[in-house]
């Protein structure tokens, strides 16, 4: 009997952090991943709540255009030398394609192509640091006015252009302009932009509730700390580390059924009856019974729009009137962009944005690429004043885990 070959999974890095609120890493989370394809909300049901994030809605572009258009039509994203773009871009990558593009807000057009297309192309670019990929070229091209010599930003101009000719001679005309799905901060559609064939999808929230599932208490703590070992005990060592094995097996089990409540698993029910040979689940201890929400909201979503779901949910949480216990917001990112994060500093600009990176890390662009992260925010636990209200709800805990694919050089 011949040995079967089975395809290794792929490896995956995870990293957890937790803390309170205020945080920079929470509030600049959606700044960080700015190219997002799906975002999950799941909360204990909130009325309130529900009627907020069911108004909020967003939308995004289908269009085609000529690269050479777009970088001629720079003005378009940018409007100064240090201002980014409000919109986003991104080449829809189409069957077969092995080159892509996108723009983000830092207002650079980041182009991703394969070998052959590198070197007809002529300009510089960084090499992937990934075996088997090292031939594909990663190029950098900031739009902004000025930040480039004029020679510099000529020879861009000539061979991007020459660029379209080929794929019109390849393609031929009708075919050769790129299809690509754009995105825009505000909800006025963005003026002039250099596109052909528009059409606007409206992206609204769909609504799941589930009565009568398995309902955790987060119970959020920080992670266990080890102290020092040369004054501990070896008793003292193995408790800590039965500490931090039982916070990292909760904080699983936590992030286990956020999962499952975005799939609408049977498994959460409360009279769930499956034969424990088949599937067995136990849900987060300590846990109650009630009724669950999830909201799903899907299409190339702007950073801005992904910012104002978490501030609607934040109001929630905090105060004496709301007894909603804990929420969870899970964003998975387009992988097939060429970049899908941002390190931004969190020194504040001037103008009060975020002080962008002068670089990215390069990451493969792939359809079937994972970089989602997930953020468990919960209520405070304030001192009771006797009349079962809290007085101060005291401050927002939350833990945030962040999954990423290989091919990616973010934590190194």
């Amino acid at each position: 009997m011949s040995a079967m070959n089975l395809t290794q999974p792929e490896k995956r890095r995870v990293r957890v952090s937790s803390g309170t609120l205020p945080s920079p890493k929470i509030s600049s989370i959606a700044a960080f991943h700015p190219f997002s394809q799906q975002l999950d909300v799941v909360f204990p049901l909130d009325s309130a709540l529900l009627n907020t994030l069911e108004a909020l809605q967003t939308e995004y572009g289908k269009a085609r255009a000529k690269l050479s258009d777009v970088f001629t039509n720079a003005d378009a994203f940018c409007t100064g030398l240090e201002n980014g773009s409000d919109i986003l871009v991104l080449s829809a990558g189409s069957q077969g394609e092995e080159d892509l593009w996108c723009i983000d807000p830092r207002g650079h057009l980041t182009l991703s192509v394969c070998k052959s297309t590198y070197e007809r192309l002529g300009l510089v670019g960084q090499k992937l640091p990934f075996r088997n990929h090292q031939e594909r070229h990663v190029i950098d091209i900031p739009l902004q006015r000025n930040v480039m010599s004029p020679a510099n930003r000529e020879r861009q101009r000539t061979s991007i252009g020459l660029w379209d000719q080929r794929r019109e001679s390849e393609l031929g005309r009708d075919a050769a302009p790129w299809e690509i799905v754009y995105s825009w901060k505000g909800k006025d559609e963005p003026p002039n932009v250099p596109f052909q064939g528009h059409t606007t999808h409206k992206v609204q929230c769909k609504k799941r509730q589930m009565p009568d599932v398995h309902i955790p208490t987060p119970s959020l703590s920080p992670r266990p700390l080890p102290q020092s070992k040369s004054k501990g005990s070896k008793s003292a060592e193995n408790d800590e580390d039965d500490a931090l094995e039982d916070w990292n097996l909760h904080i699983e089990s936590l992030f286990e059924w956020v999962g499952m409540a975005c799939l609408g698993a049977q498994r959460l029910r409360a009279n769930d009856r499956v034969d424990p040979f088949v599937a067995l689940y136990e849900p987060p201890e300590p846990s109650s019974i009630g009724t669950v929400v999830h909201l799903q909201w899907r299409g190339l979503l702007h950073s801005s729009f992904v910012q104002q779901v978490i501030d609607s949910v934040l109001p929630s949480l905090f105060g004496i009137n709301s007894s909603l216990p804990f929420v969870s917001i899970t964003c998975h990112a387009l992988t097939s962009s060429p970049v899908s994060y941002l390190p931004y500093s969190y020194t504040i600009t001037p103008t009060g944005g975020l002080q962008p990176p002068k670089s990215v890390p390069p990451k493969l662009p792939r359809a079937d690429g994972e970089d989602t992260w997930s953020l468990i925010l919960e209520r405070g636990s304030g001192a009771d004043t006797g009349a079962g209200h809290a007085a101060d709800a005291g401050p927002v805990k939350w833990c945030l885990a962040e999954s990423i694919g290989q091919w990616d050089t973010r934590w190194g």
